[in-house]
């Protein structure tokens, strides 16, 4: 018959408590330094270098969202077989041609896979001649005729 206490080797003590309530703590702060380290060696949470700068060329921008928008051009961007593609169409349904086409592809996420691409004429449109790796990428699309900016678009798109 059982007197209810537990063997003398078998107790639980003050230190028992305390090495609970460590490993406990010690593995939240642990994953939160982790998530911490994560988070910003990832992303680098800049969009501009130089946000003053940035604000007094904001207008501009602007004038010449504007303009594209009065173009009347559509545009697709998707990948074909891992290179990215956009075809772009003018306000009568043409091809646009005649254009220096280049991408700033990158990860959501991370700056670390930041690269520019060249987009080269093709029957379709144009298109990268490199490949982008699986997944998802953020592709910020510039053209230009004649040196002046005509299209630009920031678009995300998926590899397959």
């Amino acid at each position: 018959m059982s007197t209810g206490h537990s063997a003398p080797g078998n107790t639980f003590k003050g230190w028992h408590m305390a090495a609970v309530v460590g490993l406990f703590f010690g593995t939240v702060i642990a994953v939160n330094v982790l998530m911490a380290y994560k988070a910003i060696s990832t992303f680098p949470g800049l969009n501009a270098k130089n946000g003053y700068v940035a604000s007094q060329t904001y207008d501009r921008l602007l004038q010449d969202a504007a303009e594209q928008d009065g173009r009347g051009w559509t545009s697709v961007v998707e990948t074909r077989d891992g290179h990215l593609a956009l075809t772009l169409l003018d306000a009568g349904k043409k091809s646009v041609e005649g254009l220096d086409v280049r991408a700033l592809v990158g990860r959501p996420a991370s700056a670390s896979t930041d690269r520019e691409l060249a987009l080269l004429p093709t029957p379709r449109g144009y298109e990268t001649p490199a490949t982008l790796e699986r997944g998802k990428w953020l592709a910020e699309i510039v053209a230009r005729r004649n040196g002046e900016l005509v299209w630009r678009e920031t678009r995300p798109v998926t590899a397959d």
